[in-house]
């Protein structure tokens, strides 16, 4: 009998992963050119200040909005799994089911948390930039960021409420909207500045964080305000409130933990950097090229990945509602393995063409220097994102926040140790280092709850094979029928990446049909 993780028409894993998929690419894709563009404008120093500021957000984040959505997703699917299937065209029973009651209750939740913390931020700005971020001209950013928390908030609620009901399309295309609207402002306004022979700045970078929230807003709350009614609820938004609030704050506890460690990091990189014997002005160059540039490259493939770790959380919690142990299995095993298959594809084009991705598109060799080094991290950090959802969909958040703190603390010590020894090479050990053991502590506590169908000639050997074969048949391929038919370098990389991956996917779906 096929597995029911194949049927993509029916399963909502495939196909709310699917939309997000292509609307994740279709982001990262613009967000990858809106990279290069910035870098341009603001420089790597600019792009180093820039960055600075994320730690900050991810600390608001992880307080006012991330938690919550997780929540109102997670319980809107948990109750919907115990309900019957209504059939086509008919309306749950009135007040048996309240999605709106629940997101009422997360937006009331969230948006309260979120305007007290734009207020401290907007407040605090100057301080958190001289005391905590060490540097000064963080504080206008900071100001221009608190006014993007409150609208956040509003977004993340309402893509929560979808994604517990398994309707991915609204927010991947409220998605869409925030990058579009991010890159068209920020070139606006750069091309104004730069008319009036005005240097743009990183806050240019920040506006357009403004203007990619509000549009985010604008279009998940126009579709939520147009839905269709699936009956009228009865039960009231502070009935929901404590549940929301039960589930929401050890998540929130677990993400603060995080970003306040990964703040920390991103604090201690360039002042350690300067103790390797860099100025300032070099520290903050490194730091922006690592984070801005090629870090974010390596990231870039994480849209499939991400999309599957979101739908998998409300699959996983209406499975163990409904006590499916078997579909519990059958989906982590299958999506272990998608995971290791695109981790150790992304390993080998980033291997093979990391050097040249840095020199062709971003025109530096650090970059690509990075990015080489790098890509030994996407097995690990693809694996961990997936097996972390499935904790989290199972209620195991104390397991996910144990393992993310221990890894954490390991990167901390690299920075703290390392990079003044060796420089920028020791956080990047750190973070492999890192990834490494958060992987390992993943699988070992998710092989506790369920029964993994594992095998290392299907999941290590026969990809790694492939990989090999593809890589030498994309550089015999693109000597042989490329190079000389086409003389743009940058498309020559692109037609290499593209035959490596085709290669790659046909041996493995050559080898599965034979097996």
């Amino acid at each position: 009998m096929p597995s029911p993780f194949l049927n993509f028409k029916k399963n909502p894993i495939l196909s709310g992963a699917a939309v997000l998929t292509l609307a994740g690419f279709l982001s990262r894709i613009i967000g990858f050119f809106y990279r290069i563009f910035l870098s341009q404008r603001i420089g790597a120093e600019g792009m180093g200040v820039y960055q600075l500021i994320f730690p900050v957000f991810g600390i608001c984040f992880s307080l006012c909005c991330g938690p919550v959505q997780t929540a109102v997703s997670r319980y809107v699917a948990a109750q919907n799994a115990l309900l019957p299937k209504s059939r086509p065209g008919q309306s749950r029973p009135a007040g048996s089911y309240s999605p709106e009651s629940v997101l009422r209750a997360g937006l009331l939740l969230s948006f309260s948390l979120a305007c007290a913390c734009a207020a401290l931020l907007y407040g605090g700005s100057e301080f958190i930039a001289d005391r905590i971020l060490l540097e000064a001209r963080c504080g206008q950013l900071l100001r221009l960021m608190s006014l993007t928390i409150p609208i956040c908030s509003v977004h993340c609620c309402i893509s929560g409420y979808y994604y517990g009901l398994q309707r991915a399309s609204i927010p991947a295309f409220a998605q869409l909207a925030e990058q579009a609207a991010r890159v068209l402002s920020v070139f606006l306004v750069c091309s104004v500045l730069t008319d009036e022979g005005r240097q743009p700045t990183a806050a240019v970078a920040v506006w357009g964080m403004v203007c990619g929230e509000l549009a985010s807003l604008f279009f998940s709350g126009t579709a939520f305000l147009l839905r269709k009614r699936a009956g009228k609820a009865t039960a009231s938004t502070f009935y929901y409130l404590p549940k929301i609030l039960a589930l929401a704050v050890p998540l929130a506890a677990t993400r603060l933990c995080i970003s306040l460690l990964q703040g920390g990091e991103a604090v201690l990189i360039p002042s350690r950097l300067q103790m390797h014997g860099m100025t300032d002005s070099q520290a903050l160059g490194v730091y922006g090229v690592l984070t801005g540039m090629a870090y974010p490259f390596i990231l870039f493939p994480t849209a499939v990945i991400n999309s599957v770790a979101v739908m998998l959380l409300p699959d996983m919690a209406q499975s163990q509602s409904a006590g499916n142990q078997e579909r519990i299995d059958i989906t982590t095993s299958r999506t272990i393995t998608c995971s290791l298959y695109l981790g150790i594809l992304c390993t080998g084009l980033f291997l093979f063409f990391g050097d040249e991705m840095g020199e062709r598109l971003f025109s530096s060799a650090l970059a690509g220097s990075y990015i080489t080094t790098l890509s030994w991290l996407c097995p690990f950090l693809y694996l961990s994102t997936t097996l972390g959802s499935i904790l989290n969909g199972l209620g195991q958040t104390r397991t996910t926040f144990c393992h993310n703190v221990v890894s954490l603390i390991s990167q901390l010590l690299f920075v703290l140790f390392l990079v003044p020894a060796i420089g920028i090479r020791g956080y990047l050990y750190g973070l492999l280092f890192g990834q490494l053991l958060l992987t390992v502590l993943h699988l070992f506590a998710v092989r506790r709850c369920v029964h993994i169908r594992y095998h290392a000639l299907h999941h290590l050997i026969r990809p790694m094979g492939a990989l090999g074969i593809a890589a030498l048949a994309a550089e015999k391929i693109t000597e042989a029928a490329v190079a000389p038919v086409i003389a743009q370098p940058v498309m020559q990389l692109c037609i290499s990446c593209g035959i490596l991956t085709a290669v790659y996917g046909g041996l493995l779906l050559g080898s599965r049909g034979k097996g």
